[in-house]
């Protein structure tokens, strides 16, 4: 093989063989990427309005503001006006976690705030109404 011509054929098709490869390795990794993530995404809009429906029936107003990682949900002392606001729970600082406890807390803040400008139920004693009707 010592025709240049014919080694310049066989590095152009190994090139093009080295970009193809990585190009479908990109992509097998983007699918992957998606596919975790669409998972744990659903899994926690889920979580979120359900907790939060089952929260406003129980009497409950809170939101959830994100702020470290905890091993329980817990008070922050505060109110934003009907609503306690509360720190989730939070597990691991990777992406997934992450993911995770953001879907979950902006879909409960969503549906708690919805719940409670919608409902008839939002004329009811509350957490904070019950405390300020108390004598």
């Amino acid at each position: 093989m010592n025709n240049p011509k014919a080694q310049k054929v066989v590095i152009g098709a190994l090139l093009v063989a080295l970009f193809t490869s990585l190009g479908l390795l990109g992509l097998a990794f983007g699918d992957r990427e998606f596919a975790w993530e669409s998972q744990v995404a659903t899994l926690a809009r889920y979580e979120g309005r359900t907790r939060a429906k089952d929260d406003f029936q129980s009497g409950k107003l809170r939101l959830f503001v994100i702020s470290g990682l905890l091993s329980d949900d817990k008070f922050s002392g505060t109110n934003d006006g009907l609503f306690e606001i509360w720190f989730p729970q939070g597990f691991g600082d990777d992406k997934p976690s992450r993911c995770a406890v953001e879907t979950m807390v902006w879909n409960y803040n969503d549906e708690m705030r919805y719940l409670q400008e919608r409902s008839e139920r939002s004329r009811l004693p509350t957490n904070k109404t019950a405390q300020i009707l108390r004598p």
